[in-house]
């Protein structure tokens, strides 16, 4: 397998806060390259790992803005995981079946993004929010799980996730390696880092996907008009990212 232009990704377990910086370290994460641009399949592969690093900063951003009770930045940033779910699996269904699906496969027979441990904080803290009806957070929630379900159907238009095609129980909980396992598969470690370094690890990644969208942007098509609309808006969404890291940076709120 070739290996993507794409640095690992260091973030604390979701129940660790970020460390404060004991000074500025600047930019010092490893830059995010461009993607590959002489094979169909390792594109994909880039886009994939590249959207889900998108994802797990993202999780991590949702869980703070839901611990302090800010709803309308937690429907913005449902918004952004919409948008990276369009971008992640924005391949040709062919590819992502010979490809991204076998390599998943082959690290584990029921890998599922069920396992991300981030998202299942923040699921929780979701769960005990409670958003209003019409609120815009219940508005993104929703339309989260119809671009999910959408991206999902076009990908794999017969059978199931691969949780489902192994027989697991879709409620039962992943174990602590099964976890750490998914950490991997997606070049995440776990280790404590500062609130500058997390930052500048998600601006990386952030300048990464724009620049491949400039060039190359998302066209699959999908039967809901409503998520082929927003699909048009994907650089909008993911570039909202950063300033809302910078500014929990800046008030000092470390998720």
């Amino acid at each position: 397998m070739t290996a993507p232009p794409l640095p690992r990704l260091t973030v604390p377990l979701p129940q660790n806060p970020l460390a404060p910086c004991a000074w500025h370290p600047g930019d010092v994460d490893e830059p995010v390259g461009p993607p590959p641009s002489d094979s169909e399949a390792e594109f994909a592969w880039y886009r994939w790992l590249l959207g889900h690093h998108g994802a797990f900063c993202v999780w991590r951003l949702l869980s703070a803005a839901l611990g302090r009770g800010d709803l309308d930045e937690a429907a913005v940033l449902h918004d952004t995981y919409s948008a990276l779910l369009l971008y992640s699996g924005s391949c040709r269904p062919e590819v992502y079946l010979s490809v991204i699906r076998p390599r998943m496969a082959a690290r584990h027979p029921a890998l599922s993004g069920t396992w991300a441990r981030d998202h299942r904080h923040a699921a929780a803290l979701l769960a005990g929010a409670r958003p209003a009806p019409g609120s815009a957070l219940r508005a993104a929630v929703k339309f989260n799980r119809l671009v999910h379900m959408t991206v999902a159907a076009r990908l794999v238009p017969v059978g199931g996730s691969l949780l489902r095609d192994a027989g697991r129980d879709v409620h039962q909980a992943p174990t602590e390696d099964e976890q750490a396992l998914l950490d991997d598969f997606f070049l995440v470690d776990r280790a404590q880092v500062c609130a500058h370094v997390f930052t500048a690890a998600l601006r990386a990644r952030v300048a990464a996907l724009l620049a491949d969208l400039a060039t190359q942007p998302v066209h699959a098509i999908y039967d809901r008009d409503a998520v082929n609309h927003f699909q048009t808006d994907l650089p909008v969404h993911i570039a909202r990212l950063v300033p809302i890291a910078e500014a929990a940076l800046a008030d000092g709120a470390h998720a």
